[in-house]
């Protein structure tokens, strides 16, 4: 930029025009000094004519890896579609091309067109008078809008090709038709540039994808799913397209068991319909790309519920190799005082001493121990041991001795099932707790009993929206249950429907309805919770209200009943109709003989689920009986019951439980 003199370009000649210059300058000055022209532009105007200039030294090309030691030869990234001029208040910034960097949460970089975003970039010089107008450059036009192909000296530009040449048939890179639209949506957007790999194999965005799919048995994912051999020393550019596409597929079939499960849930069960949410291959991919750590951004796929986080962390203290607890078999109740030969397994299982093991009595000092067991597993303390209580003390066992590590990893999986917004405000049923729960930004604010499908009448799993409530609700009796219970009930007994308050009605086809009238008597008690879905149920009070103090409630047809309907009302309506002041005496004064629908202005979820393995307010495990045996078929299909595994695989759905 300088001559060898020291002075400028033109050297001791610009010396020779002094009075051109100083005319100019002077009246620069002037305009200067009377505020019509700003100091940028005085300054342009003597500097020598751009011509005389040398052209600047080219900036040196910039990677994703810059700054991380990593050695990879520069990429040159092309450029989006170039169009014609336009004013700077409408153009665009230039989209980031190649993602940004690995899991060291450095910001991912973007790269600008050469001339164009560099005269954007430039400082804004402070606007001139009217009268005074700054020179503008001459500028050769852009050319008409036309897609930019990578540029032939880019280093990359082979492994486009190859990426190009792949993706052309894209079910020879996966089976998966949305993932092949997704793959090719992706690269195509971006000139078929790789996001993943480098010119001396995987990059380091490609390597921290590779640790958080090497990491996925921390949330109870099988890493062998995922595996992806590296490229060879001296890969071509058809090795690292290869590599490319296997990390991308990769990263999807994560992300998708991640999110949404390892197999479609109504294989277990036509009653097993939880709403999952897949998500997109090509955004997957775009968020994998861009976002400043790529093994985090991976491993957000996984649920954020807290049920599913604490369950996460007792995963990684169980390890599924060490002996389990061998099961208690199963037999009659076990009362104080009474003598029964699983004794022995039970002091063992409870750390009981002081008795021989061909002692067989249930001693007080047992029955102290299961009562304080019974308690801390939120079962009635009683000391009595039946279904509930077997089922809490064989968490995870076998009958030859097991690990609780599967039934975690299981439980763990049907959480990916729900929603992963469950809702500001939402319901939650769990069948094998026979518990209903209310929650309100995040905490929970209602807990009581329910009752649920007998395991041949099995409550359906679902995700529906709570929408209006009838008091005094009629029953319009199912026709499985008028065939099954109804009709025989009146071929023994002609007035016995008449005395529950059942109406009989023939039908035009010949058959007969049956429908029994609002009162205390009717099967849905005072009250009942509607959430439409495919099933027909919904929570509802009962007359049976003895049911609720035994601790296996497993009696209905399928519907939810609910202990102490008021209490758990009030709370609802309250919800449903924020500011009207709802109380029980309230809800209590609708009773009749006429049935009153109520519709809630503010909608909310109820998530019907199925987890028999929870982490307690204590923080401890603590299971319950697999009452449907979806637990049991969840190990089944994810190969962890010691069978062939078939997840995503095409083996006939199970037999679905009888319909109510």
């Amino acid at each position: 930029m300088f001559g060898a003199n020291g002075y400028g370009a033109g050297g001791v000649g610009a010396a020779r025009r002094p009075h051109r210059d100083e005319g100019v300058c002077g009246t620069l000055a002037r305009l200067m000094a009377a505020g019509l022209v700003g100091a940028c532009l005085a300054a342009s105007a003597v500097r020598p004519a751009m011509a005389e200039q040398p052209d600047p030294p080219a900036t040196a090309p910039v990677t994703t890896n810059a700054g991380m030691g990593t050695g990879d030869a520069p990429l040159t990234t092309p450029l989006p579609p170039v169009t014609a001029p336009a004013p700077r208040a409408q153009a665009a910034p230039p989209a980031p091309v190649r993602g940004g960097v690995d899991a060291a949460g450095d910001t991912p970089l973007t790269y600008p067109a050469p001339a164009q975003a560099q005269a954007q970039s430039a400082p804004t010089p402070v606007a001139p008078a009217p009268t005074v107008a700054a020179p503008a450059p001459a500028a050769t036009p852009a050319p008409a809008t036309a897609p930019v192909a990578v540029a032939a000296e880019d280093p990359l530009a082979p492994v486009a090709e190859a990426i190009a040449a792949l993706l052309a048939t894209p079910e020879s890179v996966t089976a998966s038709k949305k993932d092949q639209e997704g793959l090719v949506a992706f690269y195509g957007a971006r000139q078929n540039l790789p996001v993943f790999v480098g010119l001396k194999g995987l990059d380091a965005r490609g390597k921290a994808v590779i640790a958080r799919l090497e990491a996925a048995g921390e949330d109870g994912l099988d890493p062998a799913d995922y595996v992806v051999p590296p490229p060879r020393p001296g890969a071509t550019a058809a090795d690292l397209a290869h590599t490319e596409l296997k990390v991308a597929v990769a990263a999807l079939t994560y992300a998708r068991h991640a999110q949404a499960g390892r197999f479609d849930p109504s294989r277990i069960s036509s009653l097993v319909t939880p709403v999952r949410e897949i998500p997109d291959p090509a955004a997957v991919l775009a968020r994998v790309a861009y976002a400043p750590d790529a093994n985090a951004a991976l491993a957000g796929f996984n649920p954020s519920h807290a049920g599913y986080r604490a369950l996460k962390a007792h995963l990684a203290r169980v390890t599924g190799h060490a002996p389990g607890v061998v099961a208690i078999p199963a037999g009659p109740q076990i009362r104080p005082g009474a003598s029964d030969p699983r004794i022995p397994a039970l002091r063992t299982r409870l750390g009981v001493t002081g008795r021989a093991n061909d002692d067989f009595a249930y001693d007080p000092a047992l029955v102290d121990a299961v009562k304080a067991f019974q308690e801390a597993a939120n079962i009635k303390p009683t000391g009595i041991i039946g279904p509930s209580t077997l089922a809490a003390l064989n968490a995870g066992a076998s009958p030859g001795g097991g690990s609780l590590k599967a039934d975690v990893i299981a439980n763990m999986e049907r959480w990916r099932w729900l929603p992963r917004d469950l809702g500001e405000s939402y319901v939650m049923v769990n069948i094998p707790e026979f518990l209903v729960r209310i929650y309100q930004s995040g905490h929970e604010i209602h807990e009581t009993r329910v009752v649920v499908g007998k395991p041949e009448t099995p409550t359906p799993l679902l995700s529906r929206e709570m929408q209006y409530i009838v008091v005094n609700p009629a029953w319009n009796i199912p026709p499985s249950i008028a065939r099954n219970e109804m009709m025989p009930l009146l071929r023994s007994d002609p007035s016995a429907l008449s005395r529950r308050g059942i109406q009989v009605v023939r039908n035009g086809s010949g058959g007969y309805s049956f429908r029994q009238v609002p009162s205390e008597r009717n099967a849905l008690g005072r009250i009942k919770f509607m959430f439409p879905n495919d099933h027909s149920v919904y929570l509802h009070d009962t007359p049976s209200k003895a049911l609720f103090q035994n601790d296996r409630r497993a009696y209905s047809h399928g519907c939810v009943r609910v202990y102490e309907p008021l209490k758990f009302g009030e709370v609802i309506f309250n919800l449903g109709l924020p500011n009207d002041n709802w109380t029980q005496a309230r809800i209590g004064k609708m009773f009749g003989s006429s049935e009153r629908y109520v519709n809630l202005k503010q909608r909310f979820p109820v998530h019907i689920v199925y987890f028999n393995v929870v982490v307690d307010d204590a923080g401890r495990l603590a299971a319950r009986e697999d009452l449907y045996g979806i637990n049991a078929q969840t190990k089944t299909l994810l190969g962890l019951a010691g069978r062939q595994r078939i997840a995503d695989g095409t083996a006939p759905r199970s037999p679905a439980p009888r319909a109510r």
